[in-house]
């Protein structure tokens, strides 16, 4: 073999080296120097064209400060130079034109600066002025105040645009002294112009402000003069400046109120309209929240800081001529002035973005279909919940012993709705057999953990929501206020715990509806349609048991016995002895030999009944075979409740509880069950008799006297004023079949039962008081 042949492993290649130096590192290095070059002059020129960028933001914040604040000082100028204008002219008039001028003024000013809303005038006597826009806005209100302490009155002259009288009115005006209001207070001891704190008109959405001035008049009498302006409108032009793109501009006090800006009307309600309340929220408007807070620390001027990774720039100065010093403060983001000097480093990164785009799609697409499953399995996990929930509900509901044979409340069927459905109260009522009216069987508030039942719903006062359940369709309502078929119902029932939504399930009898269930702010019952109906059933098959169907009568547990029909009159029974004792229940005489006659603890229950129409015998003997069963009742109640004497006098009944030397604590509330329960079954026999209510009933609570009277039988009788005003609530109760109440009974009952506001009356030797109308047990 030739040596040109041989081969030497060991030796390298300078050609390959040079191969990779070149056409590998080199390249390579090059290209990163380059990029690194490029990253470098990028960042400088970034960093320049944001620090020219940060200072032309600063400059065009600055005008426009300057700009709004000009704005500002001109808005609110009327009512700071107007109050010393109309000032000079009022003081060297003569009293007897201070008006005529004070209404010439405010009818200019008002007609031709429209933030202006009304101006006050008021002396050290207690005189009042004042003229005002009118609610529409569209006429002049001129209003004095009249009369002496005690009856004074706010009289009233409506102009027009022209001057002309188009109304007059006056209305009473209570207590008012124009020296104790804010704006005339806040001048005391002072010479200059001075403004109140803001405040909210709730009914007219107005955001008012007060600026006034104390000064003598030419009968040396302190005057004040104010003028209210409105900050709506500032609010409304700070809402149309454009401060770069998405900037924002908003006017403060040093405490940190809002004075006037975007969205001010949302800021209010969410404040319950107290101004005090509305300050800068951090988790709503942080980046004004943060420009105030550097504001606070570093005083007036520009500040640059980052929230979220975003910078932003704010600028606060002050508003001269303005209340308390006013605070002005501007916020915007850098990239509303910047975004030209991104725009190139943007384009370098689409490549990488469009591959992160991708990769984030697909990791949503995962997490998607991940979350997705698990939600499933919760959703399975949560129906085998709820259908064990039902189950053992459904067990509970069967456990309960007499459930169709006891006519006691139906505490575990409203306990057990509540429960599944999540509803804030669930109530169960019964429909009288003529349809009339509607009784509430069990009433379950879940948030108080209360029962209550017994009261009563007319038809006459709810004839669509009647008509709704006898539909036999279920219904539910998200906003019971804004259905014909539920608003009276929201108003007479659900406006008292506040709810909204109800959803109602009528029981369906034998052909017909028997009663109703009613769900009230129920969080789940979409998915519940069946067990509710269940239970509505369950609900009619125990109105059935204990109550008998609707067209065939009531049984003894309404009125004690089946109604006659028609076909079955009684007749007269002859040879019955006159009887002349009145007394239907009374304790017993040793009871009364240990009383010393003067009671100051005594409850009285006044039952007043009005004649009904009779036109023959037949109905005379039907009627009289109706109050026997009434006394009967009447006597039942009494003996349960351990009334003291319960007597008959003519078109009256007088009930008494409490007739002891000594304080009896359980007089009243027993006399107040012997109420509803009375009330409860005159309603049902006069209805089963086909009778309208035909009864009032009055309660009272106080002192009385009285003693056993004349030989044997004696008959104890009682007097006193707690009697005569029991039969004055009786007689002046609002409606048949109502109990009302005296103002002593519902202090101490306030706590047990539910009471709707009567109105007042007048009574001998009491004067005015209030009455209440006893509803029911909480």
């Amino acid at each position: 073999m030739s040596s040109e042949e041989i081969i030497d492993p060991t030796k390298q290649s300078d050609f390959s080296v040079r191969r990779i130096l070149f056409h590998l590192v080199l390249p390579g290095l090059a290209l990163v120097l380059s990029v690194l070059a490029i990253v470098v002059i990028g960042m400088h020129s970034y960093n320049t064209t944001r620090t020219g960028v940060r200072t032309l933001t600063h400059e065009l914040l600055d005008a426009v400060q300057r700009y709004i604040s000009q704005e500002v000082s001109d808005y609110i100028m009327p009512a700071s130079a107007g109050n010393i204008v109309a000032s000079g002219m009022i003081e060297h008039v003569p009293v007897a034109v201070q008006k005529r001028v004070f209404f010439s003024y405010g009818s200019a000013m008002l007609h031709n600066i429209p933030q202006i809303e009304s101006f006050y005038l008021a002396d050290a006597r207690g005189n009042f002025t004042m003229i005002a826009r009118t609610k529409d806005r569209k006429n002049i209100e001129q209003t004095t105040l009249e009369g002496t302490q005690g009856h004074k009155v706010f009289h009233h002259i409506y102009y027009n645009n022209d001057g002309v009288q188009i109304g007059e009115a006056s209305d009473p005006a209570g207590e008012y002294d124009p020296r104790l209001r804010p704006w005339y207070k806040v001048t005391e001891h002072k010479d200059a112009v001075q403004w109140t704190q803001p405040y909210l008109f709730p009914s007219s959405g107005q955001f008012i402000m007060t600026s006034a001035l104390r000064f003598k008049g030419i009968d040396s009498q302190t005057v004040v003069f104010a003028t209210n302006i409105s900050l709506n409108e500032l609010s409304g032009f700070l809402d149309r400046m454009k401060v770069g793109k998405t900037g924002n501009a908003i006017i403060l006090d040093t405490e940190g109120r809002v004075i006037a800006g975007r969205h001010l009307m949302k800021l209010a309600k969410e404040a319950d309209w107290d101004p005090a309340k509305m300050v800068l929220n951090a988790k709503t408007s942080p980046i004004l929240a943060m420009g105030f807070d550097h504001y606070r620390v570093r005083g007036f001027g520009p500040r640059s800081f980052t929230v979220d990774g975003k910078p932003y720039v704010t600028m606060t100065s002050p508003l001269k001529n303005s209340s308390e010093s006013w605070v002005l403060l501007l916020s915007a983001p850098e990239s509303d002035f910047s975004n030209f000097a991104r725009q190139s480093s943007k384009q370098s990164l689409q490549f990488a973005a469009v591959i992160i785009v991708f990769s984030l799609i697909l990791a949503g697409l995962l997490a998607r279909q991940v979350r997705r499953t698990d939600r499933t399995d919760r959703l399975l996990v949560a129906q085998q919940r709820q259908v064990a929930r039902e189950a053992a509900s459904v067990q509970q509901i069967s456990s309960t012993p007499h459930l169709f044979d006891d006519p006691s409340e139906p505490l575990v069927l409203t306990e057990q709705l509540a429960d599944i459905t999540g509803a804030r109260r669930v109530s169960v009522w019964r429909f009288l057999h003529d349809g009339s009216a509607m009784i509430c069987e069990d009433s379950y508030d879940s948030k108080q953990d209360t029962h209550s039942g017994g009261f009563e719903m007319f038809r006459q006062d709810m004839e669509e929501f009647f008509k709704a359940l006898e539909d036999g369709e279920n219904f539910s309502v998200d906003d019971a206020t804004g259905d014909t078929r539920t608003t009276q119902f929201e108003r007479l029932v659900m406006r008292e715990i506040g709810t909204e939504r109800v959803v109602v399930h009528p029981a369906r009898g034998a052909g017909e509806v028997v009663g109703a269930i009613v769900l009230e702010d129920a969080s789940s019952v979409g998915h519940l349609l069946y067990f509710v109906d269940l239970i509505s059933s369950i609900v009619a098959v125990r109105f059935a048991s204990l109550y008998g169907d609707r067209t065939t009568g009531f049984n003894d547990a309404d009125t004690g016995k089946i109604i006659a029909g028609d076909n079955d009159v009684p007749q007269v029974v002859s040879g019955l002895k006159p009887h002349f004792d009145t007394v239907l229940n009374a304790d017993s005489k040793a009871a009364l030999a240990e009383t010393s006659g003067v009671y100051h603890h005594v409850a009285v229950l006044v039952v007043v009944f009005t004649d009904p129409v009779l036109h023959n015998d037949t109905e005379t003997v039907e009627l009289l075979q109706l109050i026997d069963r009434l006394a009967c009742e009447v006597q039942r109640i009494a003996t349960e409740q351990q009334l003291f004497a319960v007597k008959i006098a003519g078109h009256r009944m007088i009930c008494t509880a409490g007739c002891t030397d000594a304080e009896d604590p359980t007089a009243l509330l027993r006399i107040a069950n012997a109420a509803l329960s009375m009330r409860e079954a005159f309603m049902a026999a006069l209805a089963g008799a086909n009778l309208e209510p035909v009864f009032t009933m009055g309660l009272d609570y106080g002192a009385a006297f009285g003693r056993e009277v004349g030989h044997e039988p004696k008959v104890f009788n009682l007097w006193g004023q707690t009697v005569s005003v029991a039969e004055l609530m009786a007689q002046g109760a609002a409606g048949a079949g109502t109990v009302q109440v005296t103002e002593r009974v519902y202090t101490v009952l306030r706590d047990r039962y539910l009471f709707r506001s009567r109105g007042t009356f007048f009574a001998p030797h009491l004067g005015l008081s209030r009455a209440y109308i006893l509803a029911a047990h909480r």
